[in-house]
């Protein structure tokens, strides 16, 4: 049975992606799709907390607060987790702040302000990724 991820879809022409050489008349299979849009775990690095001036938010939720930029980053990168190219990560940072921004009344926590958007390849695709 095939694995299911959740995505945010945005259906303007502008984000219409196919995987190279693939028809646009021919939907793709699921290696195609997989090799072209690879599934990945994010993490983010933001600041504006009390219990530590920089915040590792990872993969299961797990929060792990920093004093230090360089102390959040090569926890982070040691971990696997690369910084996305700037489009990819752009488009991430507008994503969580847009859906930030939708709760009414505010969010119930700080979110701090995200600085860093990575990701990482789940274990078993990686071999079909390319940066």
């Amino acid at each position: 049975m095939e694995s299911q991820a959740l995505a945010l879809i945005d259906n303007s022409a502008k984000h219409q992606r196919s995987p190279p050489g693939a028809s646009p008349d021919i939907a793709p299979s699921s290696d195609q799709l997989r090799r072209a849009f690879p599934v990945m775990n994010i993490a983010t690095i933001s600041s504006g907390f009390e219990k530590g001036d920089f915040l590792v938010r990872e993969e299961k939720g797990q929060r792990v607060y920093f004093d230090f930029f360089e102390e959040a980053f090569n926890y982070i990168a040691y971990k696997g987790y690369i910084r996305m190219t700037g489009e990819d990560e752009k488009e991430w940072m507008d994503t969580m702040n847009i859906v930030h921004a939708s709760v009414k009344g505010g969010m119930k926590y700080n979110t701090g302000k995200l600085l860093m958007v990575l990701y990482k390849p789940l274990a078993g695709e990686e071999e079909g990724y390319s940066n």
